[in-house]
């Protein structure tokens, strides 16, 4: 299977952390093998940010740092969007039971 750069540079993300199907895989390994800008790009993909350069991961090509804290962020979300219905259904069940006591 042959890729071009624009599929392949899709696919580092999942390549990188190890996400992608096997037959991705292969395909991203063979295509890496014999293209030198993708293999650069790559390259480019795990390299850390500085702490200094905090949260500006676009300007250096960092996207595992931007996929991190897009992680980070969406977990928090979900905890906040639970701990919301959370609170709303005791807050129901409490106001369901004063209504029945009278």
């Amino acid at each position: 299977m042959s890729l071009n750069c624009d599929i392949v540079m899709d696919l580092v993300a999942l390549y990188h952390d190890g996400e992608a199907s096997k037959t991705s895989e292969a395909a991203v390994k063979e295509h890496l093998k014999g293209c030198k800008s993708c293999r650069e790009f790559y390259r480019q993909y795990g390299v850390a940010t500085p702490a200094s350069q905090s949260f500006n991961f676009m300007s250096n090509g960092n996207y595992s740092e931007l996929a991190k804290h897009m992680r980070v962020r969406r977990l928090w979300t979900v905890v906040a969007v639970l701990g919301y219905v959370s609170a709303s259904l005791c807050a129901l069940i409490m106001l369901l039971m004063r209504i029945r006591e009278e």
